[in-house]
Order: C-alpha cells, then sequence, then structure tokens
C-alpha cells in the first residue's frame, strides 16, 4: 500500500511546487505589466507643468533683488510686453504672479474667488500689525465678520443715507477753495476726513491739527509706504526680524513707530466714542452703533469694531484724496474738458447753482469725466495682493500656479491697455458716452454684438479691488468724490498749471500726484 501511496504524494509535491512556481510567474508578470502601464502613463502624462514665464533671476534667491520697491505697476507692465500678461517671480522660495490683464484677473481672482481670497503673509506688515486689519486679515471668521459689518454701512443702499451729510460737508471745500486756493491739497483731505470721521466715529473736525486728522494721516502714509512687497529686505528675507533692536535695522525702527500710531488709532479713537456713549453725549456714527448695540463685548470683538471703525475713515481719506487731487491735475491740464462738464452742469442745474445727488443721472458727461480720473491714474494702481490658499496649487492655461503664491493685479496695466482703451494715454472722457450708446443699441437688439460694446468698460471695475477682496467703501467714495467734482466744476475754474512741468505720481501702494500748483478762481458768467 505505501508503494502505491508514495509516487502519489511525490506527485502531489509536484502539483504544490508548479502552482507555486506558476503564483510566482504571474505575480512578476503583473508586475512587468504594472511597470509598463506606469512608463506609459508617465510618458504621456509628459514633464510637470511649468510656471509662467519670468525674469531669469540668480541662483538661490532668484527674483529676490527683481522685486520693484517703487512704481512696480510700471515694471511689470514693461515685463508683460515681451513675456505675456501673466508674470512668475520666485523671491528666495515664495511665488510671485503679475496679472496684467483684464482676462486673466477675471479669470482667477473673480472665477475663482474661493481660492484666491487669502491675503499673503509679509513680515513688515505683521511686524505693524497690519495684518489684523480689513484690509489684509487672512481669510476666515474673522474677515467674514468685518465684510458683514463694513456692508450694514457701507453697502449701495445704505450709502444713500449718507448723502444728506455728503452734500453739506462738501462746504468745506467750497469755503477752503474761495479764502485759500493755494492750499486746495489740504482743503481736499479736511473735506474727505470731515465726512469720514463723523461716519465713522462722529467727530467734527475742529481744524486743520485736529488730532483725529492727524492719527488718520500718519496711518495713511505708513500703510502707503510698508506695505509695498519688497519695500524692505525683512520681507524678502523674514528672518531678519528676529535682530535686536541695536543692529539697527532700518525696517525695525520704522515697524515700532508704525504701530505705536495704529495702536493709538485703534484704542484712542474708539475709546473716545465709547465715553461718548457712556455719557449720552455720543452723535450718530458707525462706532456708536457698535458699541450701544453690544453692550457686553468680547474682547474679539471689541478689536474687530475698532478695527472696522478705523478703516472707515482712514482708507477712504486717502483714496478719495488722490482721485480728487488727480481731478485738479486733470483740469488744469485739459481745459476744453472742463468747459463741456461746465456747460453740461450750467444746462442741468442752473449757472451759479449747486448739483446735488439728484442731478446725477442727468450729468453723464461729468459722471464720463470721473471715470476718467479713476482710469488715467487709479488711487491703487496694482491691488493689493491676493494668496492662493495653502491647501493645493492651481492650474491656469497650462501653468503651474504654486500653493501660497502672492498674487498681484496690475490694474494700472489694465486701465492702459490700449485693446480695452485706445489712446490709454489721452484724457477722454468721451470714450465712456460712445459705450453707453453702442449698450442702448445692444438693449434695442440683444443678439447684436459690437466690437465698442467690448471697449472702455467702466473703470470703477478695476480700481476698487477683486472678486472677495473688493473695497467694501466704494460705493461711499464714488459719492464722495462725485459730489466733489459736480460742485467744484460748477463754481470754479481750474488751471492753468503754475508749477512747471507736470508732475509724477507717488511710487507707493496708494498713489497721487506729487506737489504741483494750479490756478482756482471763481467762476464768472462770462464762462
Amino acid at each position: 500500500m505505501f508503494g502505491v501511496l508514495l509516487p502519489q504524494s511525490n506527485m502531489l509535491s509536484l502539483s504544490i511546487h508548479e502552482g507555486a512556481s506558476s503564483i510566482q510567474n504571474f505575480t512578476i508578470a503583473a508586475g512587468i505589466v504594472l511597470l509598463i502601464i506606469g512608463i506609459f502613463r508617465v510618458s504621456f502624462r509628459g514633464q510637470p507643468l511649468p510656471l509662467p514665464p519670468g525674469p531669469k533671476g540668480y541662483p538661490i534667491i532668484k527674483n529676490a533683488f527683481d522685486v520693484p520697491p517703487k512704481h512696480a505697476w510700471l515694471k511689470y507692465h514693461e515685463w508683460s510686453k515681451h513675456l505675456g500678461d501673466v508674470l512668475h517671480l520666485s523671491a528666495v522660495g515664495q511665488s510671485i504672479i503679475v496679472l496684467n490683464s483684464a482676462r486673466a484677473i477675471s479669470e482667477l481672482l473673480e472665477g475663482r474667488s474661493a481660492i484666491y481670497s487669502d491675503r499673503p503673509w509679509t513680515a513688515m506688515t505683521y511686524e505693524v500689525g497690519y495684518q489684523d486689519s480689513p484690509v489684509l486679515t487672512p481669510s476666515g471668521p474673522r474677515h467674514r465678520t468685518f465684510r458683514r459689518l463694513s456692508s450694514e454701512v457701507l453697502g449701495p443702499r445704505q450709502v444713500q443715507e449718507w448723502r444728506p451729510l455728503q452734500e453739506q460737508k462738501v462746504q468745506i471745500l467750497v469755503r477752503g477753495l474761495l479764502d485759500s486756493p493755494q492750499s486746495f491739497w489740504t482743503h481736499i483731505r479736511r473735506y474727505t476726513a470731515s465726512l469720514l470721521l463723523e461716519l465713522s466715529h462722529g467727530q467734527v473736525i475742529q481744524g486743520d491739527d485736529d488730532p483725529f486728522l492727524k492719527v488718520a494721516q500718519e496711518i495713511n502714509n505708513d500703510f502707503s509706504e510698508l506695505a509695498v512687497p519688497g519695500r524692505y529686505l525683512v520681507d524678502i528675507f523674514p528672518g531678519l526680524r528676529f535682530l535686536p533692536s541695536w543692529v539697527g535695522l532700518a525696517s525695525k525702527k520704522r515697524a515700532i513707530s508704525a504701530r505705536k500710531i495704529v495702536k493709538q488709532g485703534l484704542r484712542w479713537t474708539y475709546r473716545q466714542v465709547e465715553n461718548q456713549v457712556a455719557n449720552g453725549t455720543a452723535r450718530p456714527s458707525f462706532a456708536a452703533s457698535l458699541i450701544e448695540r453690544n453692550t457686553n463685548p468680547s474682547q474679539e470683538e471689541i478689536y474687530i469694531h475698532q478695527w472696522v471703525s478705523l478703516v472707515t475713515y482712514t482708507a477712504g481719506g486717502d483714496t478719495s484724496l488722490s482721485a480728487l487731487t488727480s481731478f485738479f491735475l486733470a483740469m488744469a491740464l485739459n481745459p476744453d474738458k472742463q468747459r463741456k462738464a461746465q456747460a453740461e452742469i450750467d444746462r442741468v442745474v442752473g449757472f451759479g447753482n449747486r448739483p446735488t445727488f439728484g442731478h446725477r443721472s442727468n450729468l453723464q458727461y461729468v459722471e464720463s469725466l470721473i471715470k476718467e480720473v479713476y482710469r488715467l491714474n487709479p488711487a491703487f494702481p496694482m491691488a493689493l495682493p491676493h494668496a492662493l490658499n495653502s491647501k493645493t496649487d492651481d492650474e491656469y492655461r497650462g501653468w503651474k500656479i504654486p500653493k501660497g503664491s502672492t498674487v498681484i493685479a496690475n490694474t494700472w496695466a489694465v486701465l492702459h491697455d490700449a485693446n480695452l482703451y485706445p489712446s490709454p494715454f489721452e484724457f477722454l472722457p468721451e470714450r465712456y458716452l460712445e459705450v453707453q450708446s453702442s449698450h442702448e443699441h445692444s438693449l434695442k437688439e440683444p443678439a447684436a454684438h459690437t466690437e465698442a460694446a467690448e471697449m472702455n468698460p467702466d473703470p470703477r471695475k478695476f480700481a476698487f479691488g477683486y472678486g472677495r477682496r473688493s473695497c467694501p467703501g466704494q460705493y461711499l467714495i464714488d459719492d464722495t468724490i462725485f459730489i466733489a467734482v459736480a460742485t467744484v466744476l460748477a463754481l470754479f475754474d481750474i488751471g492753468p498749471l503754475t508749477s512747471g512741468s507736470v508732475p509724477g505720481y507717488t511710487p507707493y501702494v496708494i498713489s497721487q500726484p506729487e506737489a504741483f500748483a494750479c490756478t482756482i478762481a471763481p467762476r464768472t458768467k462770462a464762462d
């Protein structure tokens, strides 16, 4: 029996051995097939996505010293002429994407706003404390709270309630121009500050040396300079911020002084309103309403209320100052456009009468003139930087946009794009009247599509920021500028220049004309 079983046992062992070999061979074959498939997939996938084009840079530091600290919008626009509308720079490992066209800005900052609405971290803004402000705070609950609170007082419907105050406050500008026209810069600043301070804190400006006014001026001047990416070496090499003060680093001293004035603006101005609310003497204002409706706020709520109130009167002030000084300069250089606007006001309002917001819809040329002021020299030539979120890379036009990239919209380049605005360096309010006519035609014939309808879009679409980071105060600012421009045109003649050559524009975040002088005189019937 055993003789019969032994060969069967050998056969069983042989079968098991052959089975194991078959499994092993199958495993090897499967591995080879998977390897071939992997190679096949990689070969068809190609190389990793390229970055957008940009200046070559240097080893290790790349483009760290290519980032322009002044008039950056001009340099980026120059590069875009031969590199394209989307640029990439790398500063010590940090990717910077510069968008130089309306298309790129719209598709990324508007179309993909969910992932392009963060703010980049920079050492200088962190040292000063700007990262806590509504303007630069990262995306998240605090930013959403800022937006909600701002919309309660600055939304398109809410700002209409402030128009009577604006029509009243423009009298400050009128009186100033009558008494001392050569000091028009001072009168413009006092007009805008007086309006915004009463709106935000219920404060009435007592004079040019008013402490509220001084705080606002210092904060705006500091922010315009310090928020420029790469303006200070510490933004390029953040580790420098840990050096002790005795080293004498310029950025360290500058940050200390700027942080001091920010704290004063936050705490001192808000505390004045708190005391007035407690004493029953507070005037109606944004800050007073925040205090009155929350009698037991947390420290976080107080901090948010302080920032929203502060930015309401500081951010709008310098934007308005830039636009209005640009308006005075444009009128001094373009007397024919000034006369045309004045003729329209005389026809609609009557000579010597003051325009109101009720006249605005009938002042089409004045409206176009204001649009051209926004376009030719925007207050923010480059929008404050956005950031792609840090979770994942993005792809755009076959390029890789690295996660965490700083994304800069070159508004100046868009507003001087000859494909959008023909003769972009000429002051031509008429361009928008032509667009209006084409839009009226397209309303009658919806299927019609003309090239003119694509030309000369409203510059306000670009001048006030993009996506979820657009300026919440844009409606208030636009109203403030309209009533001032219309009133000054109705009552005064501006120009010519008396200070020599045409001035340039300041080179930082908030840009405005360099100092200039021009004649300003009350209009006479002969005009």
